[in-house]
């Protein structure tokens, strides 16, 4: 009785920030102030119809890239397109993972909306296999959660590196410091406001 009641709970929390009703409130509930985006920050970051072709040297990676398809006895084995990617500059589009408590200077970007329950589920939470675990330079600001669609770009790296929370990631972006810098400013105007 009590899983199928949990159950409900996080499907009902799900479908709330799916829809976006959740997101400024999830934060707030949880012990944190919600972080408002810029509008410059939200126009460099968001998805709003149709992209434009990426800039020169810059590649288009998606996440049904990631891995060879179908998937086989021994598991996931990263594509070729992927590895050919290591060390390239790559653009990639998907949703900000919200976490309850996120880490600072990292940020996980996953091919769905995803809400991790830090605190009841630990490491045992819903992320898809094909997530982006997104660095920033200076890595001493939390990062706010903004919901919708986010095109980012940056350095990527594949291979397995342990985390600051205790995951371990697969891919990472360094991101594009133009970007990050959005981000930082973002911060600094958050606390300012405080």
């Amino acid at each position: 009785m009590a899983i199928a009641s949990s159950f409900r709970a996080h499907f009902v929390l799900f479908l709330l920030v799916v829809t976006g009703l959740a997101s400024p409130g999830f934060a707030t509930a949880h012990g944190a102030a919600p972080q408002v985006m810029t509008s410059q920050t939200l126009s460099m970051l968001s998805v709003a119809g149709e992209l434009p072709p990426p800039p020169p040297g810059v590649t288009d990676l998606k996440f049904h890239d990631f891995f060879k398809m179908p998937v086989g006895p021994g598991g996931l084995v990263p594509s070729e397109k992927l590895l050919g990617l290591n060390g390239k500059h790559v653009r990639i589009i998907g949703y900000m993972a919200q976490q309850e408590t996120p880490s600072t200077g990292v940020f996980i970007l996953s091919p769905i909306p995803v809400v991790m329950g830090d605190e009841d589920e630990g490491l045992a939470d819903d992320l898809p296999p094909n997530v982006v675990f997104v660095h920033l330079e200076k890595n001493d600001h939390v990062v706010p959660f903004i919901p919708g669609l986010l095109k980012l770009s940056g350095i990527l790296s594949v291979s397995s590196q342990e985390e600051a929370d205790g995951r371990v990631s697969s891919v990472r972006l360094l991101l594009d410091p133009e970007l990050a810098q959005a981000f930082l400013h973002n911060d600094q105007e958050h606390h300012a406001r405080k």
